[in-house]
């Protein structure tokens, strides 16, 4: 029911969701076949958000990073 109502509100504001409830499966996935499909689930969003075209590439950071508190 959580899940419903984040989804609903999501697409109520007008944003990019997805709800995906897998037959037979409560919380957790158990299922061989829920697992690889939550796994799949999971690679679609990766190449979707992370890997998409439009990203422009980040600068690998060559020196330490120390913050002003050490």
């Amino acid at each position: 029911m959580q899940s419903e109502r984040m989804y609903a509100a999501l697409k109520g504001l007008g944003k990019d969701a997805r709800l995906v409830m897998l037959p037979y499966e409560a919380h957790g996935s158990r299922a061989r076949k829920s697992l690889l499909h939550v796994l799949w689930e999971q690679e679609q969003w990766l190449d979707k958000y992370l890997l998409r075209d439009t990203v422009e590439p980040v600068e690998a950071i060559t020196e330490p990073v120390v913050s002003a508190g050490q």
